[in-house]
């Protein structure tokens, strides 16, 4: 893994992160620069009055022109690492005040990527974590001491590229043992829940269960022992379904067109109307 640390930073001081971090890890400490290439075990810091992203295995510096108190350097990181890293992409949220993180890890969900949040009850400043919880779309919540843990359990479960994983969906597809416990777990969340499955794509499907799986500790190959928990723990159950749906709801954000629409478009649609 590769990893990138975005703090707010006073953009009128030099940071001293790089020497603070570097007699704490074995990983290459650096701080960020304009087109520097991305390297596994390595540890990259956003410069002070900056905003970085990702793009064709390097990163990317820009100096934005933002109104007083709206920068948002963690959103705009993740966004570009949604579309750079699809589902290899992890986001984590630790201690830090207002709601920086929580717009971009919806667009890294939406593709596939993995959330893990501080448990805001530890956090020094509990503003980001609640607010990132309070999507909806965060995998775990977790103490820090706890988070190197999920993120080694959840790399395993990554394929190295998701092209490599696609061909191999299409290469070999679930055997029939597989096959049939996921379609056991499609009819288990279509009869206890209020979602059916049953026309997702089944790579989909598949990569979604193992994901959960992971985050539980339970090996891929034991799906018997996850539908059994499934079939005991309605509160599993609902955090899968949850997983597979990845709601999405810019739709409802533009408050003022819904408004419009009660006001002036339904009851004009409804007056258009007899009365039977």
């Amino acid at each position: 893994m590769a990893f990138i640390l975005v703090q707010h930073l006073d953009p009128s001081h030099e940071s001293m992160m790089v020497d603070l971090l570097v007699g704490h890890t074995k990983m290459a400490v650096r701080q960020a620069t304009d087109g520097m290439s991305i390297e596994r075990n390595s540890f990259y810091i956003i410069p002070p009055g900056t905003y970085l992203s990702v793009g064709e295995g390097a990163l990317h510096l820009t100096h934005r022109n933002t109104r007083h108190g709206a920068r948002l350097p963690f959103d705009f990181l993740l966004r570009s690492m949604a579309e750079e890293y699809g589902a290899r992409a992890v986001c984590v949220i630790l201690s830090g005040t207002g709601t920086d993180g929580s717009l971009g890890l919806e667009a890294l969900k939406q593709k596939g990527g993995f959330v893990i949040v501080q448990d805001p009850d530890e956090a020094g400043y509990d503003g980001m974590p609640r607010s990132a919880i309070a999507t909806g779309a965060v995998d775990v919540v977790l103490p820090v001491a706890e988070i190197p843990k999920a993120l080694a359990r959840h790399v395993r479960q990554v394929p190295r590229d998701d092209q490599e994983r696609d061909d191999q969906e299409a290469a070999a597809p679930p055997t029939q043992d597989a096959g049939t416990r996921l379609a056991e777990i499609i009819d288990l969340l279509r009869t206890k829940t209020p979602h059916n499955f049953t026309l997702y794509k089944p790579g989909t499907l598949q990569r979604r269960i193992e994901r959960r799986m992971g985050m539980m500790a339970i090996e891929t190959s034991a799906l018997e022992r996850y539908l059994d928990i499934l079939r005991n723990d309605p509160g599993e159950l609902d955090l899968l379904a949850k997983d597979l749906l990845i709601n999405v709801t810019n739709f409802f954000r533009d408050s003022k067109v819904f408004a419009l629409l009660a006001e002036k478009i339904i009851p004009d649609l409804v007056h258009a109307h007899a009365p039977d």
